[in-house]
């Protein structure tokens, strides 16, 4: 038994069920989160996730889901309280009616991280390089792609000058694979800042039109489908959800 790690799938069902009859059965899923969000059939991609009983970290999409339906909540039940964040736009909203309370809740209950077992961990987004990983914040976990000269997260999705990719700078001893940062619609990123230690980045922007990628733990293979279109525009990451 393998254990395999896929990357951000936004909604893209048709591409995931490819990938899974790619990996076969038998193995150990992990996905990096973002199940979430700009694909065309985002429900369906929990859905199916919970079907084959893969594991899985919780992305910033997903949490966005969360939140979002927590301040919903407090807002029926509390007589003049505002939701503070903007409204979905409506393909989002009608898709987070769809979650229904139950996908809510399978969402809620996701983890910011996962061990993968020989020094491998799964994150969604990424890790503060000065900080021990038994001691990263969520927040982090979930967002990280930037950081400043201090190893401090920046937080926004165009970094600003001077700022380096995390994986860059992460000292170990843990090996990290993640998603969140399309370095490119084919290629997976992998870094070895240090030596022993390697960090994956394998969101490579399904839903943006290029592969939805799995990652082989044991053997370090990638295992790829292109996207049947891009259904959303790259560009939007910018400012977007960081």
């Amino acid at each position: 038994m393998a254990t395999i790690v896929i990357g951000d799938v936004h909604g893209c069902l048709e591409e995931l069920d490819e990938l899974l009859a790619l990996v076969g059965a038998g193995h150990r899923l992990v996905l990096l989160g973002d199940l979430m969000d700009r694909g065309p059939d985002p429900v369906g991609v929990v859905r199916r996730v919970r079907e084959v009983g893969a594991e899985c970290v919780m992305g910033n999409h997903d949490e966005k889901h969360v939140r979002w339906a927590r301040h919903e909540a407090k807002r029926r039940t509390s007589p003049g309280y505002r939701n503070p964040m903007p409204p979905f736009p409506a393909d989002r909203a009608a898709q987070h009616a769809a979650l229904g309370d139950e996908g809510v809740a399978f969402l809620a209950a996701l983890p910011v991280r996962i061990s993968l077992g020989g020094g491998w961990w799964a994150v969604h987004g990424g890790v503060a390089p000065r900080t021990e990983f038994a001691a990263q914040k969520a927040a982090t976990m979930l967002r990280c792609r930037w950081i400043d000269d201090a190893g401090a997260m920046i937080g926004r999705a165009d970094p600003p000058p001077g700022a380096r990719h995390w994986a860059r700078a992460w000292g170990g001893p843990e090996n990290i694979v993640y998603g969140h940062h399309v370095h490119d619609l084919a290629v997976a990123r992998i870094d070895r800042p240090v030596e022993g230690v390697t960090c994956a980045g394998i969101d490579t922007g399904c839903c943006f039109g290029g592969m939805l990628t799995a990652f082989v733990i044991e053997t370090g293979e990638m295992i790829q489908v292109p996207a049947r279109r891009a259904y959303a525009t790259l560009r939007e990451v910018n400012g977007e959800d960081t």
